[in-house]
């Protein structure tokens, strides 16, 4: 029950994050800024939080679902980048190809940046564990 609870509060959470952030990013007729800025943000994200998390803080079992499927989940969007991406090619089809592309592509290299930062995260985080013999408090 606690991970049911834990997924649907990050979910509320990432929709709230997401809707913020399509009001301050998105205007009719442009360029869609709050979306893509939205699934580049959660392309990082999702890849470095998954990566520290699954390795350093796995004993938490709601946290990854929490964050990951909840929050992550609600705050990126597939559907939201096809909808605007038809609404551009309706006008400028090389511009809603050139969404798509960006959106992929940028997507993509920003998922492989959030790993390799994670797993430097994850480095540290074992030295400091092995400096101070395991102790928790020293974190």
């Amino acid at each position: 029950m606690r991970i049911i609870i834990s997924v649907g509060c990050g979910g509320v959470l990432g929709a709230l994050a997401r809707y913020a952030m399509a009001l301050a990013g998105n205007t009719p007729g442009a360029w869609p800024w709050g979306t893509l800025a939205v699934n580049l943000l959660g392309s990082f994200g999702l890849a470095f939080f998954l990566t520290v998390v699954l390795q350093q803080f796995y004993h938490y079992t709601w946290l990854a679902p929490a964050v990951a499927t909840g929050f992550i989940g609600s705050f990126t969007t597939f559907s939201s980048l096809s909808v605007e991406m038809v609404r551009l090619s309706g006008d400028h089809p090389a511009v809603a190809l050139l969404y798509v592309l960006v959106s992929f592509w940028l997507g993509l290299g920003l998922a492989w940046v959030g790993r390799r930062l994670g797993y430097r995260v994850v480095d540290w985080l074992e030295r400091r564990r092995e400096r101070y013999g395991g102790r928790g408090e020293q974190y």
